[in-house]
């Protein structure tokens, strides 16, 4: 029989359980029986615990490949290891079928017949159980989480600079992304960071494909289940316009630039940094007087965008560390919406909950006084209630 004929018989093997995937990963992930029957765990020394005290998942990842952990390297249990012979100066064995599999798991012997280490407990399983644990290990490959790898978690950056931090976060490195357009599920992220100007079009790409995105700032009432806006929503602009114009002599609360005609009565011009972007206010008229007052997300230069993404990537490494080994995209969702109060440095605190997704309830205000003047901070940072 040819090689490539013997691969395909050994993965036939593999995956020939007659078993129930379903029920395998209920016992995989849990140490517990579908039945409700017991299944115990004895380790090297003899000790014999419930399985739900070492689930399968435990030491060899929701994905099977298992990462290094207090000096212990579990073995890579997926399908594409398994049905491969072993060569290593530490081991040698020959491929995995569903036999040899099955006496690895309940007898601690590998597939060259030797003993497995002894951190790996032998689980007393029924054979229905084992043939349910054996079905869902031959499509652990189908399992992988968005953006996780057994050696990297990929994160899309789009309109900064960044470098990905050295540490290892469980067994894995940050690998970037850099990104020129909205995430495509072809670029397979775990995280995207926008520190553009407006990340519309990310958050509408991000949802989609149901991925956790954190965007600088967006125009979007509602950015999404999965979407997290570091400053204020627009709808908190309009509202520090508002308060703004109760202190203000003569104010005009300007919704779009074709209402010039009103400027003449109008003494202070309120504008939310949208409307500011569509006027040309070299073309606006200017009485004697008037005064610009525009509300934006943050103060506008873009040092302090770059600065904040980096901050932002500190926080998602922070924030990974503490979804644990078994990181997804839910896990870190869970993560960001916890209620914490985050510092991204330059900016004032914020924090986002299950039902809060925008950052600030801060806006930055600028004055304008003459289309060729400067813009100057009046008063900056604003609380809006």
């Amino acid at each position: 029989m040819s090689l490539p004929a013997l691969l395909v018989a050994a993965l036939l093997a593999l995956q020939g359980s007659t078993g129930s995937a379903a029920g395998g990963e209920q016992i995989f992930r849990a140490g517990v029986s579908p039945r409700g029957t017991p299944i115990i765990a004895t380790m090297g020394a003899g000790d014999a615990v419930p399985a739900n005290l070492l689930p399968c998942q435990n030491c060899h990842g929701s994905d099977g490949r298992g990462r290094r952990e207090g000096g212990v390297q579990p073995a890579d249990i997926s399908p594409a290891a398994l049905r491969r012979p072993l060569q290593s100066e530490r081991r040698q064995r020959p491929a995995y079928d569903s036999s040899r599999l099955r006496r690895a798991i309940t007898m601690g012997v590998d597939a060259g017949g030797q003993p497995l280490d002894t951190a790996m407990p032998r689980y007393a399983l029924s054979l229905a159980d084992a043939d349910d644990l054996l079905a869902y290990l031959a499509q652990l490959d189908e399992q992988q989480e968005p953006g996780v790898t057994a050696e990297h978690l990929r994160i899309g950056v789009r309109g900064a600079a960044l470098t990905a931090p050295p540490q290892e976060i469980y067994g894995r490195r940050v690998e970037l992304v850099a990104l020129s357009r909205p995430p495509e599920p072809g670029d397979n992220l775990l995280l995207l960071i926008d520190a553009s100007t407006e990340g519309d079009d990310s958050l509408t790409a991000a949802a989609a494909d149901e991925l956790p995105a954190i965007v600088f700032a967006t125009n979007r009432s509602d950015p999404g289940r999965n979407g997290f806006v570091i400053t204020a929503a627009p709808a908190t602009r309009q509202r520090a316009l508002e308060t703004l114009a109760t202190s203000v002599p003569a104010p005009l609360l300007l919704q779009d630039c074709r209402d010039a005609a009103a400027l003449t009565a109008a003494h202070t011009l309120l504008l939310t940094d949208r409307v500011a972007a569509s006027c040309e206010l070299q073309r606006l008229a200017w009485p004697a007087g008037l005064s610009l007052r525009i509300a934006l997300p943050a103060p506008p230069e873009a040092a302090l965008r770059q600065a904040v993404a980096e901050q932002t990537l500190a926080l998602a490494v922070t924030l990974l560390q503490r979804a644990g080994r078994e990181v997804s995209r839910a896990a870190l969702v869970a993560q960001l919406q916890t209620g914490r109060e985050f510092s991204l440095g330059a900016l004032p605190a914020l924090h986002w909950n299950a039902t809060r997704r925008y950052g600030l309830d801060q806006v930055w205000l600028l004055r304008l006084d003459h289309p060729d003047g400067r813009l100057v901070p009046a008063p900056g940072w604003m609380a809006v209630q």
